[in-house]
């Protein structure tokens, strides 16, 4: 067993990363050695919802979303229902996350886009964040972001180039061989999106999504190189994991049309809510539904009796349906909803009002594809892969996004408190 504790940790985050994509990163030259010459977690479940916040906040703690807070990525704001707010801002992580143990101890820590990381106190920040209005993304960027890395947000941000991927990985990857090569943080979490950005516009098994690997490849390749350049590589343990998987489907299923026909929710003329007591917020293959007044017993039960009726129904497009009781001891999901319901495989949810419960999804063209389904869908499952300091040559079949932040940790001679995971002991050679 080593006795040396790592100097220097670095996590990239592949989004929508799927454990259907093995077979292929293994022919890859730069993520296929990390098969090869580390160790890998063949099936790495995901949280729920498996939607990109709260998973990544369970990396960054340890915990599920019962502890930490972030049960979506959007809040639920039913007045503007097709614009929310998300849950960019640290302040609203209710536990302590790996970065804040890390700069107690004295290491300095950055994050590139990493979600619901804008206004954390670390050493260099520039986190996932863009404006809700017709705003500059780059002052966006700037305005949240820490001020010693905003001449290369200028710098590497000037290339943004229609449509947003793959320029926006390549701004990612920019600035993270910047950081690497001139500030060489101790901790650094690295978030890239454009699988993500191809599988909800093409689906999980579009050609181009191999594409985007091979770029992350490439992308992964100059990263190492600039470890070397740094001269930290030989103390770098590299750890490269996904957060979800992704699902094609063929239909909306649209309650809050069911709401408004009740009563539930009145909107305008231009199908704005102007006041409402029940509200479906759509988590893709999940959703969580909200009542205005919790303690509304008659509302909670006309809500449940819709949902329940839907549910019951021979041709139903919901495959599970929780009370937030149920939630909460299945999933570890709790807040302030009232009742939690899964999508069968062809659909997801959406927070539309029109006038069918179940419409395709050409009458809203946007995505093809999505997730936000229960963790042990056979599509959302992702992998995890390590080499480098520390790193053993071993496998696991599987582990939980809660197991990373102790595992983590350990490499890090850091101890972290009440979390949900596991430190994976198998992958890291420390005592």
């Amino acid at each position: 067993m080593s006795l040396e504790y790592n100097n220097h940790l670095l996590v990239i985050s592949i989004d929508a990363l799927n454990s259907h994509d093995f077979d292929y990163i293994k022919q890859l030259p730069t993520l296929g050695s990390f098969i090869k010459d580390g160790s890998y977690i063949r099936n790495l479940f995901s949280i729920y919802p498996s939607l990109t916040y709260p998973c990544h906040t369970s990396i960054t703690t340890g915990t599920y979303p019962n502890k930490h807070g972030i049960i979506s990525n959007k809040k639920c704001q039913p007045k503007r229902y097709l614009n929310e707010e998300w849950y960019w801002y640290e302040k609203y992580i209710k536990v302590p996350t790996i970065f804040d143990y890390a700069m107690k101890k004295g290491y300095s820590c950055g994050t590139v886009l990493w979600p619901v990381m804008a206004g954390a106190k670390i050493t260099y920040n520039v986190p996932e964040i863009w404006p809700v209005k017709l705003e500059n993304f780059i002052k966006t960027f700037i305005n949240n972001s820490t001020t010693n890395l905003l001449p290369q947000i200028l710098k590497y941000g000037i290339h943004f180039t229609p449509p947003l991927q793959p320029s926006l990985d390549n701004f990612t990857g920019d600035l993270t061989n910047y950081i690497i090569t001139n500030k060489k943080p101790n901790l650094l979490f690295v978030h890239f999106t454009e699988l993500d950005y191809i599988r909800h516009k093409l689906g999980l098994y579009a050609k181009e999504g191999k594409e985007v690997l091979s770029r992350m490849d490439k992308r992964v390749a100059r990263i190492i190189d600039s470890t070397k350049k740094a001269g930290i590589y030989n103390e770098t343990s590299f750890i490269i994991l996904g957060d979800h998987g992704t699902n094609d489907y063929d239909y909306y299923i649209c309650i809050n049309s069911i709401f408004k026909k009740a009563n539930l929710i009145n909107t305008d003329k231009n199908n704005k809510i102007t006041s409402w007591k029940a509200f479906c917020n759509s988590c893709g293959g999940s959703a969580q539904i909200f009542l205005r007044n919790k303690q509304d017993k008659s509302t909670l039960n006309k809500v449940y009796n819709i949902l329940n009726n839907i549910y019951m129904d021979s041709n139903s497009c919901i495959k599970n349906m929780y009370t937030a009781n149920e939630a909460n001891k299945k999933f570890c999901l709790d807040g302030n909803f009232s009742f939690v319901v899964e999508a069968k495989d062809e659909y997801v949810f959406g927070n539309y009002i029109c006038d069918e419960l179940v419409v395709p999804r050409t009458k809203f063209p946007k995505h093809v594809a999505d997730h936000g389904y229960e963790p042990c869908h056979r599509n959302m499952r992702t992998m995890l892969l390590a080499k480098g300091m520390n790193i053993n040559n071993s496998y696991l079949s599987k582990a939980y996004l809660v197991d990373i932040a102790p595992t983590l940790a350990k490499l890090l001679n850091i101890s972290m408190q009440d979390v949900d995971g596991k430190c994976l002991n198998k992958i890291i050679n420390v005592n």
